[in-house]
C-alpha cells in the first residue's frame, strides 16, 4: 500500500510538471510563429533560395509544439513516457530550427536540458544533456549544408587579404564539406571543432549547474514525499480510530416506558477518544457513561475500549459506582507505558425511586433539567469533582445522588460541546450551553424530548461554529424519567 502511494505521489508530480511544460510549448509555439512573421515581412533577411524552407519549416516546428497540449486533459498526461514525448518533441523542433537558422537559433539547445531537470530526476537531465550534445554536432554539419550562410563556420578560417573566403552556393559548401569529411583537410576541420566546442561548453555550463539545483529541488522532493508518506498513515490510522470509536458506543436506543434515552456523536477530523455507553445491570438500573480519553488516533482509541470494558465489566459484577471507577481505575494505572487518562461521569439511575448514583470523574459538568416549571428549572449538577481515570493509582471516589423526578432529564456532553470555536475565536462555553437549554425547553422536549433535545443543542453548536474547523468531537447523551 504504501509502495503503491509512492508511486502515485511520483505520477501526480511527473504528471503536474508534464502540464507546466505543455504550457511551455505553447509558449515557444507562439514565438516560433512570430518569428516566421518576422522573416515575411523582412525583418529578419534571409537568402531568397532559403526562404520557402523557412516559410515550411516554422509553422510546422508550432504544430509540433502545440501537439502535446491536446493531451493536458487527458490521462495520457500521467503516462510515464509522455515526458519523453514532450523533451524530444521540442528538443527535434530546436534541432531543425538550428539546421535552418544556425547563426540565430544556438541559444535554444541549453532549453530542453532545463526543463528536463524539472522532472526532479537527474537521470532524465543526463539523457537529454547526451542527446543534445550528439544532435548539436549532427545540426552544425547539417546547418553548413542546408542552413543559412555562417561565414565564420562556413569561411574555413581561410583570409585572402583582407577578405574573409565566403563559401555561399550548395556546389561550395559540398567541396567544402568534403575537404572536411573526406579528405579529412586540417584547417576545416580545427575551424568545425573550434566552432563547436565553445558551444558545447556553453551547454554543458547550463547542464551542471541546473543539475547542481535539481539536486537541491530533488532533495525537497523527497521531503515533501516524506511528509506526504507520514500524512497517509496519519490519516489511515486516524480512519481506523474512528471505525474503532463509532463502533464502541451504541446506537440501538432502549424503548422503556420508565425512561427516555437518546446520544449522539459527531466526530472530528483529528480523532479522539470521545464515548459514551448505556445498559441495563438488573431490570430497575440503568447505567449510563460519558467519558473522553486524552490523546488522538488509535492509541487513545484502544485506551477508550480498554476503558469503557473496564467500566462495563465492573458495573455488571455488582459493584457500586464508586466501586466501578475505583477499580478501573486501577487497571487503567498498570499501564504506566500509556500517558493517557480518562475524564468520565458514571451514574447508576434507580428506575423506581430515580435515584441517580454517580461519580464525577474530572468530566464537564452535566445539566439537570426539571420536568415541571421552578425557579431553577435548568442548572449544572456542580458537586463535589473526583480525580481523572488512570492518573494516580491510589485515588478515591466518591459516591454522589441526585433525585430525578418524573419528567426530569439530565444532559451529559463532552469538552467538544462548550470548547466549540465561532471563526472569531470565541468558545461556546458553559453560560451560552445553559441559556439555550433554558430557552428553548418547552419547545425542544417534545413527543421524543431526548432525541430532539439533542438535536437541538448540536444544531445550536455547529450554527455558533459554523465556518470554523471542528478540531474535537461532540458527544451528548440525553436520559430522563418518565
Amino acid at each position: 500500500m504504501e509502495k503503491e502511494s509512492q508511486a502515485e505521489f511520483y505520477y501526480d508530480n511527473e504528471a503536474d510538471a508534464n502540464r507546466q511544460l505543455c504550457f511551455v510549448n505553447l509558449a515557444a509555439a507562439v514565438l516560433s510563429l512570430l518569428l516566421w512573421a518576422a522573416y515575411l515581412f523582412g525583418i529578419f533577411t534571409i537568402p531568397k533560395h532559403f526562404f520557402p524552407v523557412v516559410c515550411v519549416l516554422f509553422p510546422v516546428a508550432s504544430i509540433v509544439l502545440l501537439i502535446p497540449l491536446f493531451f493536458v486533459k487527458t490521462e495520457m498526461i500521467r503516462k510515464p513516457g509522455f515526458k519523453y514525448f514532450i523533451l524530444f518533441s521540442l528538443l527535434a523542433v530546436v534541432a531543425a530550427i538550428n539546421i535552418t537558422i544556425p547563426k540565430h537559433a544556438v541559444l535554444l539547445w541549453p532549453f530542453a536540458i532545463l526543463f528536463a531537470n524539472h522532472y526532479y530526476n537527474p537521470k532524465i537531465g543526463k539523457v537529454v544533456y547526451i542527446v543534445t550534445i550528439i544532435s548539436m554536432l549532427i545540426c552544425m554539419y547539417l546547418g553548413m549544408f542546408f542552413g543559412e550562410f555562417d561565414q565564420n563556420l562556413l569561411g574555413g578560417g581561410v583570409i585572402d587579404g583582407d577578405r574573409i573566403v565566403t563559401v555561399e552556393t550548395f556546389e561550395e559548401r559540398k567541396e567544402m564539406l568534403d575537404e572536411l569529411l573526406k579528405k579529412g583537410n586540417n584547417r576545416y576541420i580545427k575551424v568545425f571543432i573550434f566552432y563547436y566546442l565553445p558551444r558545447t561548453a556553453i551547454v554543458t555550463l547550463f547542464f551542471l549547474v541546473s543539475n547542481i539545483l535539481n539536486k537541491r529541488t530533488y532533495q525537497l522532493f523527497g521531503e515533501k514525499l516524506r511528509i506526504n508518506e507520514e500524512f497517509q498513515k496519519t490519516k489511515t490510522e486516524l480512519n481506523v480510530a474512528r471505525d474503532i470509536q463509532e463502533s464502541a458506543v451504541p446506537t440501538v436506543f432502549p424503548e422503556d416506558e420508565r425512561f427516555g434515552l437518546y446520544a449522539s456523536m459527531d466526530t472530528a477530523e483529528a480523532v479522539g477518544g470521545d464515548f459514551y455507553d448505556f445498559f441495563m445491570i438488573d431490570e430497575k438500573t440503568l447505567v449510563v457513561v460519558m467519558a473522553d480519553v486524552s490523546g488522538k488516533g488509535i492509541p487513545a482509541a484502544l485506551y477508550m475500549m480498554q476503558a469503557k470494558t473496564l467500566i462495563k465489566t465492573y458495573a455488571q459484577q455488582g459493584l457500586s459506582v464508586d466501586a466501578v471507577a475505583t477499580e478501573t481505575n486501577k487497571r487503567l494505572c498498570e499501564d504506566a507505558s500509556r500517558d493517557m487518562f480518562v475524564t468520565a461521569w458514571i451514574g447508576f439511575l434507580d428506575l423506581d425511586t430515580g435515584v441517580l448514583s454517580y461519580v464525577h470523574a474530572g468530566h464537564t459538568f452535566p445539566v439537570l433539567v426539571k420536568g415541571k416549571p421552578a425557579e431553577n428549572r435548568v442548572s449544572f449538577v456542580k458537586n463535589k469533582i473526583n480525580t481523572v481515570l488512570g492518573g494516580l493509582k491510589k485515588a478515591k471516589y466518591v459516591k454522589q445522588e441526585i433525585r430525578l423526578e418524573p419528567g426530569d432529564g439530565i444532559f451529559l456532553y463532552t469538552d467538544g460541546v462548550t470548547e466549540a470555536h465561532s471563526v472569531g475565536g470565541d468558545m461556546y462555553g458553559e453560560a451560552r450551553l445553559l441559556s439555550f437549554i433554558d430557552d428553548n425547553t418547552g419547545s425542544i422536549l417534545g413527543n421524543d424530548p431526548c432525541r430532539s433535545a439533542c438535536e437541538a443543542i448540536l444544531s445550536d453548536v455547529k450554527s455558533f461554529a459554523s465556518g470554523a474547523a471542528q478540531y474535537d468531537d461532540i458527544t451528548m447523551m440525553w436520559v430522563q424519567r418518565m
